[in-house]
């Protein structure tokens, strides 16, 4: 950038960015004359960029820009909630799958039993089971093995009433596979009875007796 003195006409050449954003106050060397000069109109104007705000703000009404949206931090929030929902679903799952998990696999009772989620002991001792009947038949060419009966209270008060064990023993003794279920009634009165009836599709070939008791019981 050239610079002229107002008074005696000297000229100079100077870095206008020495001018600053709003200009300064220079002398001449030659006629010591001070003059303001102020810097070229073109010439390139500082601009201070700000951080950017944590969160975003909406666009004005009006605006045709698009508005800002933090598509990372909700995309993260929202992970967290998806990963927090399957854990809870999963600690349901297994707590309301108790019965058959420890059927599955009975060591499980002790890890059930350590975290205070073990089965409650259900006084079984004058429940009895009564007139038993096993029967057999086939629907569609499927045999089905049908097992009914009653659960007498013979005590003069309430009785909750544990789920139903029944094993399919062979020839030998040796229980080949084994099932629990619910009977018609989860409590019964004193000096009462309540009916039962389970049914097996397609049963094991060699199971002659069946086995039957309260699940958690030793066999009745």
């Amino acid at each position: 950038m050239i610079v002229s003195c107002p008074s005696c006409a000297t000229r100079y050449l100077i870095d206008p960015t020495a001018l600053g954003g709003e200009g300064r106050t220079v002398r001449c060397a030659k006629c010591s004359h001070t003059w303001r000069e102020q810097p070229p109109a073109d010439m390139p104007k500082r601009i201070d960029i700000l951080p950017p705000d944590s969160e975003p703000r909406p666009i004005p009404f009006g605006s045709n820009l698009p508005a800002l949206v933090a598509r990372r931090k909700r995309a993260n929030r929202l992970g967290w909630i998806a990963v927090a929902a399957a854990i809870v679903i999963i600690i349901i799952a297994v707590i309301l799958a108790r019965g058959p998990i420890v059927d599955v696999w009975p060591p499980a009772e002790k890890l059930y039993t350590a975290v205070g989620l073990g089965a409650d002991e259900i006084d079984t001792s004058e429940l009895e089971f009564q007139n038993v009947v096993r029967e057999q038949m086939v629907e569609g060419g499927v045999p089905i093995l049908i097992i009914r009966g009653q659960i007498f209270n013979a005590a003069d008060s309430e009785r909750a009433i544990p789920a139903i064990r029944i094993g399919l023993m062979d020839a030998a003794n040796t229980e080949l596979r084994h099932w629990t279920f619910a009977a018609e009634q989860s409590e019964l009165p004193g000096e009462s009875s309540t009916d039962f009836e389970t049914r097996l599709v397609s049963p094991p070939e060699g199971a002659v007796s069946l086995r039957i008791s309260f699940a958690g019981d030793e066999e009745n």
